[in-house]
């Protein structure tokens, strides 16, 4: 890039409004934090505070600033903007406006920046005793995000990406000979967004995972306040609503995007263990854990320890999950991870300062912590300063800092006044919690071997689908079984007899309705044609379907029985229920899955690539009809919208060697330079089953346009009455009706175009039947003949001649040179009764609202 060259059309303007806001967030963020630390030092003097909460809600203008400023850059186009030209272009729906927001890692930084400011707006409100503690850890926390958009560099090392850097100062872009023109903004139009984004549930799944996680602060804020203060129960009260909100709008963001990846990926599921969905899973589930027991904290002052490190972990693990998926080191390993921007560093930094804060308070001795406030000082030096390899100095510091947790355990934090009775709903409940913890963690060691890989030089292979599941699956059934008799514990004691008698008609309910599914779905078809791996498999999905049933039944009865089926009491127990459901509906429709797309056409798939496999594939020639039981299917044609290239394919059942069309499926590649094509599968939803069906190989150009006369042999000219025949080697045509567009004393009136469109249709060799529609156009006594074509059969018709005395009309038949016929390959798979899936999530999302709504309405409106 020539510097002399005086550049003509850019808006430098709003760069520098850009960069202002960037600036004064970073800075208000910092000097809130600053204050609020001092408030909290010094409650008696006022001045700090209202220094403090001045400083957030400047930090909170500046954020909405940025947003506002990066909204309308891209809303205009402003392609002078390296990342508007990255994730726009002209080309684009304006309905994924959004999606471009937060597709790059500075849109997305910006929107977690933006949820937590307007949290923290709420709880400078409700927050009343634990303002300054909690808004100090929320202002910190800002004031991190905030530097991933500062785009400086610092001694040698870049702080943040900016999203206000012009393209031609992008180092990526810089040297391109296009920036010696000084118009060449005139010329510009975007790369454009990322043909995964754009699908509706983009626009939504985003911002709905993002306040989950940014929900997670506030629990953690509290909890670091409680024991910056010592004061390790008290926090739990003001921090279980918020907990509970967050396990319901995180749980809902992951079954978002688990809807996502079902509709809009070509995997053929709706959760493949990706690591980017697993670490979105894994806080969660310690979020779970720490909300309950903080119920149990709340009823009984015990699992202190426990609740505050796995309320901990949650903020942490989404740490864990920004630096997974931001800082290249999963490089192919999802589909989800962003491209390395050259903070890895910088995230890395982000994590480990709250891990070592969150121990740091947890180490009540002064001495201790002053030791591993030094330690923690040499490795951070060690690392960010010094550049050393961090991948055995990693292993010393984090072994430090788990062995400061259990000493924190054993002498700094308060004991439990007495142990929980086994009959007691604390002691199952933390039982629940720790299953729950143990199945974060497996998931987290399995998702980190890219980590490990690249910080100790192995080259452990990701862990399967399979072997996930098998993991995960004994966890489920026991988290199940205590789903379903957890709430007939009391706590402090249950009597044994009261407690078995209560979920006797459940449990016999559940063994029958349960023990049918089990038998009917894993135990009864071909058990001794089965490989002992794939018995051990049924026998597990067996007693998960018991289990789950249990869980769904008993819970049933516990809201009508024991709570008297009262509204306000039912959030819990519909919660329950629907992660009963989903296990139920997770577990059948995987299970089960089906594939149903076997080749049965003459053609070997496999011929294709090694990637193609006749035993998942068909070969589809349009215009033939194949058998695919339960179905027969045929492909009927091709059409380009955009860039999308839709796939006609029709369903059909035979009756008495007749065909009747049941549905139909328009899978679609989208077509992308930037990112190549991309498959998008097309689904038929029934009750009791989906049918899911994928295109893998097509032929992208749309032949049908490119057709000309030279393309068809010369044609037959025929002169023919209404519902006259014509004959083809390959298919007999009707004339069924002409239709025109005017009247006789229209057309002539207002000399406007007169359009005759005789209507055909033609029987192929398997007597199923085509349409065309050839024109005949007169305008001001000019003839225009419009052809019309059937592909499938490689026909033109072309209509050139009106002979009112005679009632006749001239048709031009011609076929097709070289009538190669196009095809497809594509997958289906029916997943069955997967609607009991998207009914658990949606009935466990609802639960968890009345949970928390009576919560805050007990906690907050009951003292207004």
């Amino acid at each position: 890039m020539n510097p002399d060259i005086q550049y003509i059309g850019e808006r430098l303007w709003a760069g520098t409004v850009g960069h202002f806001f960037i600036i004064l967030s970073f800075v208000a963020s910092l000097q809130a934090a600053v204050a609020y630390f001092f408030a909290e030092k010094n409650p008696t003097q006022t001045s700090w505070l209202t220094l403090a909460r001045f400083s957030f809600r400047a930090h909170v203008v500046g954020v909405a600033g940025i947003m506002a400023t990066l909204f309308f850059l891209l809303y205009n186009h402003y392609y002078e903007y390296s990342y508007i030209w990255q994730h726009s272009s002209n080309s684009m729906p304006m309905r994924y406006i959004f999606s471009c927001f937060w597709e790059g890692q500075e849109g997305s930084f910006l929107l977690w920046t933006v949820w937590h400011a307007f949290i923290g707006l709420i709880l400078q409100r409700t927050a009343k005793s634990y303002e300054t503690g909690v808004m100090c850890i929320l202002s910190l926390v800002q004031a991190f995000l905030a530097t991933m958009l500062l785009g400086i560099v610092v001694f040698g090392t870049k702080i943040g990406s900016n999203p206000f850097i012009l393209l031609r100062e992008n180092p990526d872009f810089s040297n391109i000979p296009l920036f010696n023109n000084p118009k060449y903004i005139e010329k510009l139009d975007g790369r454009g967004l990322n043909p995964l984004l754009q699908n509706y549930w983009m626009t939504i799944h985003p911002p709905t995972l993002f306040l989950g996680f940014s929900l997670t602060v506030v629990p953690f804020a509290y909890a670091l306040t409680g024991l910056w203060r010592k004061e390790f129960a008290a926090w739990q009260k003001p921090a279980l609503p918020w907990a509970f909100t967050g396990v319901m709008v995180l749980g809902l963001g992951v079954l978002m995007g688990g809807a996502w990846a079902y509709e809009a990926l070509s995997f053929g599921g709706f959760w493949a263990w990706d690591p980017v969905e697993n670490s979105s899973l894994v806080p969660w589930l310690t979020l779970v854990a720490a909300a309950h027991l903080m119920l149990v904290n709340k009823s009984r002052g015990n699992s202190l320890f426990s609740s505050t490190l796995l309320t901990l972990s949650s903020f942490i693990l989404v740490l864990y999950s920004t630096f997974l998926t931001r800082s290249g080191v999963l490089g192919s390993a999802s589909v989800h991870a962003f491209t390395d921007l050259g903070m890895q560093k910088q995230l890395l930094l982000y994590l480990l300062s709250f891990v070592f804060l969150s121990v740091y308070l947890l180490q009540q001795h002064k001495i201790i912590a002053f030791a591993y406030t030094c330690i923690s000082a040499v490795f951070f030096l060690s690392i960010f300063a010094f550049n050393i390899y961090p991948g055995t100095l990693l292993s010393i510091w984090g072994g430090t800092s788990f062995v400061l947790l259990f000493l924190a355990y054993f002498f700094s934090f308060p004991k439990d006044k007495e142990e929980e009775q086994i009959y007691s709903r604390e002691f199952w409940l933390f039982i629940a919690a720790f299953i729950l913890f143990l199945s974060a963690l497996t998931i987290s060691i399995f998702t980190s071997i890219p980590v490990f890989n690249k910080m100790f030089g192995t080259h452990k292979a990701p862990f399967t689908i399979d072997k996930y599941n098998a993991w995960e699956i004994p966890f489920a059934i026991i988290i199940a079984l205590l789903l379903a008799v957890g709430q007939f514990f009391k706590y402090k004691k249950t009597d044994k007899k009261d407690f078995f008698n209560h979920f006797k008609i459940s449990g016999l309910v559940a063994l029958f309705f349960g023990g049918l599914a089990a038998s009917a779905l894993f135990l009864s078809h071909g058990w001794q044609a089965l490989s002992s791996e794939q018995k051990t498999n049924n026998i597990l999905y067996s007693i998960l379907m018991l289990v789950s049933a249990f869980a769904l039944f008993a819970n049933t009865e516990y809201w009508l029985r024991i709570l008297k089926g009262r509204i306000k009491h039912l959030g819990a127990s519909l919660a329950h229920i629907g992660f009963a459901l989903l296990l139920i509906g997770a577990l059948i429709s995987t299970s089960k899955k089906t594939t149903l797309s076997k080749n049965t056409s003459q053609k070997s798939v496999s011929s294709l690539g090694k990637e193609f496999d006749d035993k998942k594939s068909i070969l589809l020639v349009r215009g033939d009809t194949l058998p695919m039981p339960p179905y027969y299917v045929s492909y009927v044609g091709k059409q380009k919208e955009g860039v999308n290239m839709k796939f006609k394919v029709e369903y059909f059942t035979q009756k008495d060697k007749k065909y009747k069309k049941v549905f139909e499926l328009s899978p679609l590649v989208q077509m992308n330079a930037r990112m190549g094509n991309i498959a998008e599968p097309d689904t038929r939803r029934f009750l009791s089953r989906d049918i899911y069906t994928h295109v893998t190989y097509a032929n992208l150009d749309n032949d049908d346009e490119k057709q000309t006369v030279n393309d068809y042999a010369e044609p037959q000219d025929n002169l023919i009455h209404l519902h006259d025949t014509l004959y083809s080697s390959n298919a007999i045509l009707i004339l069924d009706s002409l239709r025109t567009n005017l009247t006789q004393e229209q057309y002539q009136k207002n000399d406007s175009a007169l359009t005759v469109t005789a209507v055909f249709h033609a029987f192929d060799i398997e007597k199923k039947i085509h349409r065309a529609y050839p024109k005949y156009r007169l305008i001001k006594n000019s003839v225009e003949p419009i052809s019309d074509s059937i592909p499938e059969l490689g026909l033109r018709l072309t209509f050139w001649k009106i002979n009112p005395e005679e009632g006749s009309v001239g048709i031009m038949l011609s076929k097709r040179k070289n009538n190669q016929k196009d095809f497809i390959v594509m997958q289906a798979y029916m997943f069955p009764y997967i609607n009991i899936l998207w009914l658990g999530c949606l009935t466990m999302v609802v639960g968890t609202g009345i949970a928390v709504w009576q919560r805050v309405k007990k906690n907050y409106f009951s003292q207004v």
